[in-house]
């Protein structure tokens, strides 16, 4: 089934989300670990789920296998990757590739494509990016969409701490639309327990890629073991084996 095909499906009520634990795992290596950060949101991050830590971070734990690297795995709100590269207290993030990240870190690996996509209700009659003009859009803090989103000043816009506040906010009409990930969208619809029935197909705005960023202070061989480890987990398929287990 399509990503698109499930955000339309109705699922069980969200599990309450929680601060993750700090994960570690042992390679054949001299040094510190490497800190990683991830997107605490699901399906990306997922506590609770014995043997199914979240998207993001089985495929962290795979590459590290993979490049022979010590890491731990840490996760907070989107907002802060930025900051933890910024203030040091992470050394990789998996963030959206984009204007931000990009000035402050360095690219190792783009490590999968997503769509933005936008659900509305059926009632509201909103079906592209123009008609948001002079709406209220639920949008993530600190993330950066497209143009035409994120520099119309005339699309209001109100910071939700994650798809599942927006979808729940949407249906009590709180707000006008809200814009996500595909995956995320999709995770939040299935779990948040609202009626899918009254939602509108959602629209793409644009395709990203989810990208692992170093910290400038991170040596050139870490970041050559990375890439080369990313190549053969996507050669390998793993990376799709991975994306597809929490579809």
């Amino acid at each position: 089934m399509s990503l698109f095909a499930t955000l339309l499906a109705a699922g069980t009520q969200a599990q309450a989300q929680t601060p993750a634990p700090a994960a570690q795992w042992a390679a054949p290596a001299t040094g510190l670990p490497l800190r990683i950060l991830l997107n605490d949101v699901a399906p990306y991050t997922l506590h609770g789920e014995a043997g199914r830590p979240g998207m993001h971070h089985e495929i962290m734990l795979a590459l590290a296998r993979e490049a022979a690297l010590p890491v731990t795995i840490g996760s907070a709100v989107y907002v802060r990757l930025a900051l933890s590269l910024k203030d040091g207290s992470a050394d990789l993030v998996l963030g959206v590739e984009g204007p931000e990240l990009d000035s402050i870190a360095q690219r190792v690996a783009a490590i999968h494509a997503f769509k933005f996509v936008v659900l509305t209700k059926k009632s509201s009659g909103i079906q592209n990016a123009a008609q948001l003009k002079g709406k209220l859009l639920g949008v993530a803090r600190g993330a950066f969409y497209d143009d035409s989103i994120n520099k119309d000043e005339s699309i209001r816009k109100f910071g939700v701490a994650d798809p599942f506040q927006g979808v729940r906010m949407l249906a009590l009409d709180r707000l006008d639309a809200v814009i996500s990930s595909d995956y995320l969208l999709s995770y939040a619809l299935k779990q948040s327990g609202v009626d899918a029935t009254q939602f509108a197909g959602p629209f793409a705005v644009n395709e990203k890629s989810y990208v692992l960023y170093a910290s400038k202070s991170v040596s050139g061989e870490s970041i050559r073991r990375l890439q080369a480890a990313m190549e053969a987990l996507q050669k390998a398929g793993q990376i799709e084996r991975i994306l597809r287990s929490y579809q």
